[in-house]
């Protein structure tokens, strides 16, 4: 199969971004992928004019069968049904794709691999545009924490400890799911440099870290991968200084867009799992994005058939307030 270098998969992916996690895509998000090992297969076609860009990730299922993830695609021009076609046909071995498409395509509605709803910040309009269009709330928050002397600092897996803390602290409290801590320490070690940055941002009170995001920039976009924070001092409003730095750092850098990375789809429950998220996330406005979802296209009805009979639910699941990039 012939696959384009990584400046040119990269630069046509650029052309035709989804709103967000286009670096899902990147040829680099293939790379760290295959560096866990799995196996990544990537596609690019150009047929009757139209194109299409997908990395698939392979993914196991029990009894030595697979599936094939394709995070936030495909992308192009090509229709989405037609670009599913495609991939049955090219990428041979799974007993179905799943992908994440930025129109509708026939298949099976699944759980969300990524949220398929976000808030996405116009960086663009300048820092005081963006000031005005937060909540009160929202504003007081970060002048509160200014108030209180919480500290910000940009750093790499150096402080990996002191994140992986916090982070287990917060999927105590709030119920969700991680992935093995190495995971993240290989994202930090994996995109120090290239057109991919992972970092880590530190919020400090008393010298001691209590709030850390980790964070993604690629294409003019930057994203709120992961969130933590401690069990101690929430009244310091620690979050809220800390997107107040990314923003202003953002912008510093050129960079156009911030994604809060994923919210309650609009009209949600006030009960929904991410409702308190999505406040939170809300309050420093942004564009409300929708995407179709994730999206099941078979390729071996039978084993397909068994996998969603496996899947019935038998009992309730562990809340999740936020789904981890796959």
């Amino acid at each position: 199969m012939n696959v384009p270098t990584r400046e040119i998969w990269n630069s046509q992916l650029k052309a035709h971004a989804p709103r967000f996690g286009a670096f899902l895509q990147s040829f680099e998000w293939g790379e760290f992928q295959e560096s866990l090992g799995r196996t990544v297969e990537r596609l690019a076609l150009e047929k009757g004019g139209a194109t299409m860009l997908a990395t698939a990730v392979r993914l196991p299922l029990p009894f030595g069968w697979s599936y094939w993830f394709v995070p936030k695609g495909p992308v192009g021009t090509m229709p989405a049904g037609k670009a599913a076609k495609e991939l049955r046909l090219s990428i041979p071995g799974g007993a179905f794709f799943r992908v994440e498409p930025n129109a509708a395509c026939r298949g099976w509605q699944a759980k969300d691999m990524n949220p398929s709803t976000s808030s996405v910040l116009d960086l663009t309009v300048g820092m005081d545009a963006i000031d005005a269009g937060m909540k009160a709330k929202t504003r007081y928050n970060i002048r509160l924490a200014e108030k209180k002397g919480v500290t910000i600092e940009i750093a790499g897996v150096e402080a990996f400890d002191d994140f992986t803390r916090l982070l287990e602290q917060t999927a105590t409290r709030d119920g969700f799911s991680l992935h093995p801590l190495e995971y993240y320490r290989a994202m930090l070690e994996q995109f120090r440099v290239g057109e991919v940055r992972a970092f880590l941002v530190i919020a400090r009170y008393d010298d001691r870290p209590i709030a850390a995001n980790l964070m993604i920039d690629f294409n003019g976009q930057r994203t709120y991968l992961h969130g933590a924070s401690s069990n101690l001092h929430r009244n310091v409003m620690a979050p809220y200084l800390l997107h107040k730095f990314l923003i202003e750092d953002a912008i510093a850098k050129g960079m156009t867009s911030y994604d809060f990375w994923g919210v309650a789809p609009v009209g949600s429950s006030p009960h929904h799992p991410w409702a308190g998220v999505t406040r939170f996330k809300l309050g420093f406005g942004g564009e409300i994005v929708s995407t179709p979802g994730t999206i099941d296209v078979p390729t071996n009805i039978f084993i397909y058939a068994l996998y969603r009979l496996a899947k019935l639910p038998r009992k309730p699941r562990r809340r999740q307030r936020e789904i981890a990039a796959e």
